[in-house]
């Protein structure tokens, strides 16, 4: 009430009047420009709050933050191991309810099937593709890392043998992709091409990815093209998955069963092109997905093979971590074996193949013993079922 009357009193002698507590001198040369009199700031200070944001609110904004930023980096993984589906579902999509692009679409499919670049040992790798953020959401996600266990020569050419396939074999993209991620991240001037089995490149969409990703055919007329010396100034490698569809099917978590022994056809053309051979151990790749029960003899595993006998491939049952496919999230490592060396020779016998076959198979199982307590201390011991 004091405050009040104070207030109205001062209103009653005029505009012009100092307030109380404020020195007379100081409201001189109230006429200056941009002259602010310092008793108006005084009562400004009374009525305008400070705000102030508690340690509580930036903790909130900092886990939103967060939130956000692991929402986006899920759904760009999520976008990128579920690529062959979803691309294969759009053009469904466009083909039945766009129909101004039915033409173009039927012409785009007569392509896939008739484009040579999957055969022709060079493909359509588009380099600029490791600039994209997506990777940096997928190192985010898994940490991918390499382990050399000995230096390689970027003016070599070597045959590198990935395992095991795991469900599509994502660690193997990531070493041999133009992802900057890989071995080419690791050893500058060496070109890895990966290779993936035919069919790839008739999904429509997805096949223009894989050959950006540097991805070709693995038929045996593709394979040597890569390795040929028509490429030499090109220091192409290869990087095979070598357990193919059948081993995809035994690829549970926490296992380590592995179809080598009778696969001998890597070391034919590693040693028809004079290349050393190289074993990569990619661990966790099968804790990436998980499979539905397929024992041998249950309906699933009858199943898919069933649709390996029919196309050469199978269609897997698995899941993630929701209904929208998301991979469980774990560490991979690949380790990098020692290169065994090759001597070239365009005729191979078989005793020659077998030698270099029982090198490469000590060589990977030694990889696996080393490292497997300090990446998958979990996992089960190294089996050659086939």
């Amino acid at each position: 009430m004091v405050c009040a009357q104070q207030v109205l009193s001062a209103g009653s002698k005029g505009v012009g009047t100092t307030p109380p507590n404020i020195d007379p001198a100081q409201s001189a040369g109230s006429d200056a420009p941009g002259y602010q009199p310092q008793w108006s700031l005084a009562l400004a200070s009374m009525w305008i709050p400070t705000v102030d944001i508690s340690d509580e609110w930036a903790a909130r904004f900092a886990r939103f933050s967060d939130f956000m930023q692991d929402t986006l980096t899920t759904s760009m993984v999520t976008l990128w191991t579920t690529s062959p589906l979803w691309t294969l579902v759009l053009y469904i999509y466009l083909m039945v309810y766009v129909k101004v692009l039915r033409t173009f679409l039927l012409l785009y499919l007569v392509y896939c099937f008739c484009d040579p670049r999957p055969y022709d040992g060079v493909g359509r790798r588009v380099a600029s593709i490791q600039k994209l953020p997506l990777w940096k959401h997928v190192n985010a996600y898994f940490q991918p890392k390499m382990v050399f266990e000995a230096p390689l020569n970027a003016k070599a050419k070597y045959v590198f043998g990935s395992h095991p396939h795991g469900v599509i074999s994502y660690v193997s993209q990531l070493v041999a992709g133009t992802t900057g991620l890989g071995i080419e991240a690791q050893v500058p001037g060496l070109v890895v091409r990966g290779v993936t089995m035919p069919a790839t490149f008739a999904i429509p969409f997805f096949r223009d990815w894989a050959l950006a990703m540097g991805c070709l055919s693995c038929d045996r007329s593709s394979i040597r093209r890569i390795l040929s010396d028509r490429h030499h100034r090109l220091h192409q490698s290869l990087l095979v998955v070598v357990g193919g569809a059948e081993e995809s099917m035994l690829a549970h978590e926490g296992s380590a069963d592995l179809i080598l022994l009778k696969r001998r056809g890597f070391v034919r053309e590693a040693i028809r092109a004079g290349c050393d051979l190289v074993p990569i151990y990619n661990f966790n790749e099968n804790s990436i997905y998980k499979l539905v029960n397929n024992q041998q003899g249950s309906l699933v595993h009858r199943f898919e093979m069933a649709i390996k006998s029919l196309f050469g491939f199978t269609i897997l049952l698995f899941y993630g971590r929701n209904v929208f496919f998301t991979p469980f999230r774990t560490q991979l490592v690949s380790v990098v074996g020692r290169p065994i060396p090759v001597q070239r020779n365009y005729n191979p016998t078989e005793e020659e193949i077998k030698e270099y076959h029982d090198l490469y198979v000590e060589e990977l199982k030694r990889v696996y013993i080393k490292y497997k307590p300090r990446y998958a201390p979990d996992a089960a011991d190294i089996r050659f079922v086939a």
